[in-house]
Protein backbone atom coordinates (compact mmCIF):
# COMPACT_ATOMS: atom_id res chain seq x y z
CA UNK A 1 0.00 0.00 0.00
CA UNK A 2 1.34 3.36 -0.91
CA UNK A 3 0.87 6.17 1.55
CA UNK A 4 0.03 9.60 0.35
CA UNK A 5 0.87 12.57 2.48
CA UNK A 6 1.02 16.05 1.06
CA UNK A 7 0.91 14.61 -2.46
CA UNK A 8 4.01 12.36 -1.95
CA UNK A 9 3.87 8.57 -2.35
CA UNK A 10 5.96 5.96 -0.50
CA UNK A 11 6.03 2.48 0.97
CA UNK A 12 5.25 1.68 4.59
CA UNK A 13 7.93 0.28 6.89
CA UNK A 14 6.07 -3.05 7.03
CA UNK A 15 6.12 -3.37 3.24
CA UNK A 16 9.83 -2.60 3.13
CA UNK A 17 10.55 -5.16 5.88
CA UNK A 18 8.59 -7.84 4.01
CA UNK A 19 10.62 -7.19 0.85
CA UNK A 20 13.89 -7.35 2.83
CA UNK A 21 12.87 -10.64 4.49
CA UNK A 22 11.92 -12.19 1.14
CA UNK A 23 15.26 -11.13 -0.38
CA UNK A 24 17.14 -12.58 2.63
CA UNK A 25 15.30 -15.90 2.31
CA UNK A 26 16.05 -16.12 -1.41
CA UNK A 27 19.73 -15.27 -0.80
CA UNK A 28 20.10 -17.97 1.87
CA UNK A 29 18.49 -20.58 -0.41
CA UNK A 30 20.89 -19.59 -3.20
CA UNK A 31 23.94 -19.88 -0.94
CA UNK A 32 22.94 -23.36 0.26
CA UNK A 33 22.30 -24.50 -3.31
CA UNK A 34 25.66 -23.07 -4.47
CA UNK A 35 27.56 -24.90 -1.70
CA UNK A 36 25.89 -28.17 -2.71
CA UNK A 37 26.85 -27.60 -6.33
CA UNK A 38 30.49 -26.93 -5.35
CA UNK A 39 30.66 -30.14 -3.31
CA UNK A 40 29.17 -32.21 -6.13
CA UNK A 41 31.60 -30.62 -8.62
CA UNK A 42 34.63 -31.44 -6.44
CA UNK A 43 33.45 -35.03 -5.93
CA UNK A 44 32.79 -35.38 -9.67
CA UNK A 45 36.31 -34.10 -10.42
CA UNK A 46 37.72 -36.74 -8.04
CA UNK A 47 35.57 -39.50 -9.55
CA UNK A 48 36.53 -38.62 -13.14
CA UNK A 49 40.24 -38.33 -12.29
CA UNK A 50 40.23 -41.66 -10.45
CA UNK A 51 38.36 -43.35 -13.34
CA UNK A 52 41.04 -42.07 -15.75
CA UNK A 53 43.85 -43.27 -13.46
CA UNK A 54 42.14 -46.66 -12.98
CA UNK A 55 41.88 -47.16 -16.75
CA UNK A 56 45.56 -46.24 -17.13
CA UNK A 57 46.56 -48.60 -14.33
CA UNK A 58 44.52 -51.46 -15.82
CA UNK A 59 46.11 -50.81 -19.23
CA UNK A 60 49.54 -50.80 -17.54
CA UNK A 61 48.79 -54.18 -15.93
CA UNK A 62 47.53 -55.65 -19.22
CA UNK A 63 50.88 -54.84 -20.84
CA UNK A 64 53.25 -55.46 -17.92
CA UNK A 65 51.45 -58.29 -16.13
CA UNK A 66 51.31 -56.43 -12.79
CA UNK A 67 50.52 -53.02 -11.41
CA UNK A 68 53.33 -50.49 -10.72
CA UNK A 69 55.68 -51.61 -7.97
CA UNK A 70 55.63 -48.21 -6.21
CA UNK A 71 54.08 -48.85 -2.79
CA UNK A 72 51.97 -45.68 -2.73
CA UNK A 73 51.59 -42.45 -4.64
CA UNK A 74 49.06 -39.68 -4.61
CA UNK A 75 47.27 -39.49 -7.95
CA UNK A 76 47.97 -36.22 -9.71
CA UNK A 77 50.66 -34.21 -11.42
CA UNK A 78 54.12 -33.13 -10.32
CA UNK A 79 56.62 -30.65 -11.67
CA UNK A 80 59.77 -30.57 -9.57
CA UNK A 81 58.64 -30.05 -5.99
CA UNK A 82 55.18 -28.74 -6.87
CA UNK A 83 52.34 -31.28 -7.02
CA UNK A 84 48.58 -31.25 -7.41
CA UNK A 85 48.51 -30.96 -3.60
CA UNK A 86 50.99 -28.12 -3.19
CA UNK A 87 54.70 -27.46 -2.86
CA UNK A 88 56.64 -30.22 -1.07
CA UNK A 89 58.26 -27.51 1.06
CA UNK A 90 55.04 -25.67 1.99
CA UNK A 91 54.06 -26.65 5.53
CA UNK A 92 50.72 -24.81 5.19
CA UNK A 93 49.74 -27.47 2.62
CA UNK A 94 51.20 -30.35 4.68
CA UNK A 95 54.31 -30.31 2.47
CA UNK A 96 52.41 -31.36 -0.65
CA UNK A 97 51.08 -34.59 0.79
CA UNK A 98 47.64 -35.83 -0.13
CA UNK A 99 47.53 -38.53 2.52
CA UNK A 100 49.19 -38.91 5.89
CA UNK A 101 51.17 -36.59 8.13
CA UNK A 102 54.29 -34.45 7.86
CA UNK A 103 56.28 -37.23 9.53
CA UNK A 104 55.31 -39.74 6.83
CA UNK A 105 57.50 -38.94 3.83
CA UNK A 106 55.89 -41.19 1.24
CA UNK A 107 52.33 -39.93 0.79
CA UNK A 108 52.75 -37.51 -2.09
CA UNK A 109 52.80 -37.63 -5.90
CA UNK A 110 55.88 -39.78 -6.47
CA UNK A 111 58.12 -39.22 -9.47
CA UNK A 112 58.89 -42.95 -9.77
CA UNK A 113 55.16 -43.72 -10.06
CA UNK A 114 54.63 -40.99 -12.68
CA UNK A 115 57.64 -42.25 -14.64
CA UNK A 116 56.22 -45.80 -14.69
CA UNK A 117 52.79 -44.50 -15.70
CA UNK A 118 53.99 -41.89 -18.26
CA UNK A 119 53.32 -44.02 -21.36
CA UNK A 120 49.80 -44.80 -20.13
CA UNK A 121 48.51 -41.41 -18.90
CA UNK A 122 49.47 -38.06 -20.42
CA UNK A 123 48.85 -35.65 -18.83
CA UNK A 124 47.88 -37.25 -15.52
CA UNK A 125 44.34 -36.57 -14.34
CA UNK A 126 44.25 -34.31 -11.28
CA UNK A 127 41.77 -35.01 -8.48
CA UNK A 128 40.24 -32.23 -6.41
CA UNK A 129 42.55 -30.89 -3.68
CA UNK A 130 40.04 -30.73 -0.82
CA UNK A 131 40.88 -32.07 2.63
CA UNK A 132 38.20 -34.15 4.38
CA UNK A 133 40.19 -34.35 7.61
CA UNK A 134 41.10 -31.54 9.99
CA UNK A 135 44.58 -31.15 11.45
CA UNK A 136 47.85 -32.29 9.95
CA UNK A 137 46.76 -35.81 8.91
CA UNK A 138 45.61 -35.17 5.34
CA UNK A 139 42.97 -36.96 3.28
CA UNK A 140 42.93 -35.13 -0.06
CA UNK A 141 42.20 -36.22 -3.61
CA UNK A 142 43.13 -39.85 -4.23
CA UNK A 143 46.00 -42.29 -3.73
CA UNK A 144 47.27 -45.49 -5.34
CA UNK A 145 48.16 -47.93 -2.56
CA UNK A 146 49.89 -51.26 -3.14
CA UNK A 147 49.35 -53.48 -0.10
CA UNK A 148 50.93 -56.53 -1.78
CA UNK A 149 51.23 -58.02 -5.24
CA UNK A 150 47.63 -58.67 -6.27
CA UNK A 151 46.17 -56.30 -3.65
CA UNK A 152 46.37 -52.85 -5.21
CA UNK A 153 43.87 -50.20 -4.15
CA UNK A 154 42.77 -46.64 -4.75
CA UNK A 155 41.54 -44.53 -1.85
CA UNK A 156 39.40 -41.49 -2.68
CA UNK A 157 38.46 -38.51 -0.48
CA UNK A 158 34.72 -37.92 -0.92
CA UNK A 159 33.43 -34.64 0.50
CA UNK A 160 30.23 -34.82 2.56
CA UNK A 161 29.94 -38.62 2.35
CA UNK A 162 28.98 -40.32 5.61
CA UNK A 163 28.47 -43.96 4.62
CA UNK A 164 29.63 -46.51 2.08
CA UNK A 165 26.41 -45.87 0.15
CA UNK A 166 27.63 -42.28 -0.39
CA UNK A 167 30.82 -43.48 -2.10
CA UNK A 168 30.48 -43.13 -5.88
CA UNK A 169 30.68 -46.04 -8.29
CA UNK A 170 33.80 -45.40 -10.34
CA UNK A 171 33.93 -46.75 -13.89
CA UNK A 172 36.36 -49.66 -14.04
CA UNK A 173 36.61 -49.93 -10.24
CA UNK A 174 32.89 -50.39 -9.60
CA UNK A 175 31.47 -49.83 -6.13
CA UNK A 176 33.48 -49.02 -3.03
CA UNK A 177 34.26 -51.97 -0.75
CA UNK A 178 34.66 -49.91 2.42
CA UNK A 179 35.98 -46.71 3.88
CA UNK A 180 36.43 -44.50 6.90
CA UNK A 181 34.61 -41.33 7.96
CA UNK A 182 36.37 -38.07 8.78
CA UNK A 183 35.28 -34.53 9.66
CA UNK A 184 34.52 -33.40 6.11
CA UNK A 185 33.60 -36.65 4.39
CA UNK A 186 34.62 -40.22 3.77
CA UNK A 187 37.71 -42.00 2.55
CA UNK A 188 36.26 -44.52 0.05
CA UNK A 189 38.26 -47.70 -0.71
CA UNK A 190 38.38 -49.37 -4.14
CA UNK A 191 40.29 -52.48 -5.28
CA UNK A 192 41.94 -52.56 -8.68
CA UNK A 193 40.78 -55.62 -10.68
Amino acid sequence: MLLQKNGKQGFTIVELLIVIVVIAILASISIVAYNGIQTRAQNTKNTQAVAAWAKSLIFYKSEKGAYPSVVNSCLGARTGNVTTYGDLGDSSKNNGRCWGTNTNGTWYVQTAFLNEMAPYTTPPAEPSDVNIRSGTDQRRGAIYYRVADGDERIYVATIGATSQADCPTIGPLGASYGGQNFDGGRECYYRLP
